[in-house]
């Protein structure tokens, strides 16, 4: 196809050539490329041509070279047998095989050249062909990659739609409460094994509990403990969406599924009981006692760490015990000597009358202490409330009784007079009090009947009232005391 071309003439503006062309003008950009990859196939077959011609006439020159007289003669010789060539065979042969291998790699040099420039020539063409791909590629547009978002996974997206949580869109909500088949992936939060409610942000959750077991133990002190008696589990799954609601409520509505177990420090204080320490001394009489040192009761703290669910005591562990006080013990010292009694014979005859009367040859004479206690109720040894703290108070003395105990004998635990014998309200209803003259009174509680009055002489062993159950008695029981003669109250146990 033959095209026009018209162009400026050298004269100027006015003269204008016009010339008669067969030549397709091209595309400079597009034409480019195709000219490059011409080029690189001719030089790429022009090298290739070159390196067969070489190769050929190598092969020629190698099979029209005759062998020399010296490569004949070691031929001979490797032939025949011989085991070594002389001195000059061997110089000869080693300046000919140094000649020959200059002369054949003369012979190689247009070979190696050959294979240099087939292997510059398809680097050069990789080169260009890449050229040409980048110039191709140069005309695209990258506006749509330059506008497009970073990618983001669905679960990403979800999260940043749905946190934190509780903050979902009207629309959603409403959506979400509307479907029961729309389903999202969440925090469920398990009582016992059953869920009761999903929340969008664990951390939230988890929080929310957190709230609660604090507001539980917030009355206790900054070393109570506390946590959830049952299963209380956050488990991530996949919900229906229309349970989906804020930590907080989750939590509220259902606060009476959970149950609580609380720890915390107790402290009381205790007191202990002192001993009595008797020291006995042979040099004085059976009637003689005296203090010589006070009895102190003692005081210990504890500290438990009790355990309460749900309101109620469970457990309780020891963890402290500290001595306040220490105990002092009372100590006291009692005569063993006897005295020795004389008697006219007939006073003695009145006292075996008087001892025959009574009923028993082992009582003391009236009014006279023996230096020791008998058992009061003979009836009976059952002791049913013993001496010291009892019910909130102290109790200063001993109760005997067992069944049908009521209207029984009480007697004189030792000879003495009878300081107090009848009822006033000062809660022991009708009883009896001895001064055995020793330094020791005993007192008998709770009588139905007394028969003994004030001022008067009894013996050691003498019925002096029976059991009964007046004044501030939970029964029929005799309560017996023993005090000193300043009014202190002691163990009757240790005395009888």
């Amino acid at each position: 196809m033959k095209r026009e071309t018209k162009f400026i003439s050298l004269d100027g503006f006015e003269k204008i050539e016009t010339v008669k062309t067969a030549k397709k003008i091209r595309n400079h950009k597009s034409s480019a490329p195709l000219k490059t990859l011409k080029k690189f196939f001719k030089i790429s077959a022009s090298l290739a041509g070159d390196y067969t011609k070489s190769l050929k006439a190598s092969l020629k020159r190698k099979k029209s070279a005759k062998p020399t007289l010296l490569e004949q003669h070691y031929a001979n010789k490797r032939r025949q047998g011989a085991e070594k060539l002389s001195t000059t065979v061997i110089a000869r042969g080693t300046a000919y095989s140094k000649s020959r291998a200059l002369r054949y790699s003369s012979d190689k040099k247009p070979v190696k050249l050959a294979k240099k420039k087939i292997i510059l020539g398809l680097a050069t063409s990789f080169v260009a062909v890449t050229l040409c791909a980048l110039t191709a590629t140069s005309t695209l547009s990258f506006d749509a990659f330059a506008t497009k978002k970073p990618f983001e996974s669905e679960e990403t997206a979800a999260v940043k739609t749905l946190s934190p949580d509780s903050k979902l869109s009207k629309q959603i909500s409403s959506e979400i409460s509307s479907d029961d088949n729309i389903m999202t992936d969440g925090f469920g939060l398990y009582i016992d094994g059953k869920l009761a409610g999903v929340s969008l942000d664990k951390e939230a959750l988890e929080k929310a509990l957190e709230d609660d077991l604090n507001d539980y133990k917030k009355k206790y002190d900054s070393g109570t403990t506390d946590e959830y008696a049952n299963e209380v589990k956050i488990v991530f799954g996949t919900y229906k969406s229309n349970l989906v609601d804020s930590s907080e409520n989750i939590v509220k509505n259902n606060k009476d599924k959970f149950s609580y177990s609380l720890s915390t420090d107790i402290e009381y204080t205790d007191t202990v009981d002192y001993d009595i320490e008797v020291e006995y001394d042979d040099d004085e009489y059976t009637d003689y006692y005296e203090v010589v040192r006070k009895g102190v009761e003692g005081e210990v703290k504890y500290v438990y760490r009790a355990t309460y669910v749900d309101g109620k005591y469970t457990d309780s562990k020891l963890l402290k015990e500290e001595t306040i006080k220490e105990v002092v013990n009372r100590k006291v010292i009692k005569g063993t000597k006897k005295r020795v009694k004389h008697h006219s014979s007939s006073s003695s005859s009145s006292s075996g009358s008087s001892s025959s009367s009574s009923g028993s040859s082992s009582y003391s004479s009236g009014g006279s202490s023996s230096g020791s206690f008998i058992w009061p109720l003979p009836y009976t040894s059952n002791i049913t409330s013993g001496y010291g703290s009892r019910w909130g108070s102290f109790h200063s003395g001993i109760d005997i009784a067992a069944g049908g105990c009521y209207g029984q004998t009480i007697v004189a635990a030792d000879g003495g007079t009878v300081e107090w014998a009848g009822y006033d309200s000062s809660g022991y209803g009708n009883y009896v009090i001895i001064n055995h003259h020793n330094g020791y009174k005993t007192l008998y509680g709770h009588c139905s009947t007394v028969y003994v009055s004030s001022g008067q002489s009894v013996s050691q062993g003498q019925s002096i009232a029976a059991v009964g159950s007046t004044g501030d008695s939970t029964g029929p029981h005799l309560h017996f005391e023993v005090r000193t003669s300043g009014g202190s109250r002691l163990n009757p146990s240790n005395f009888v």
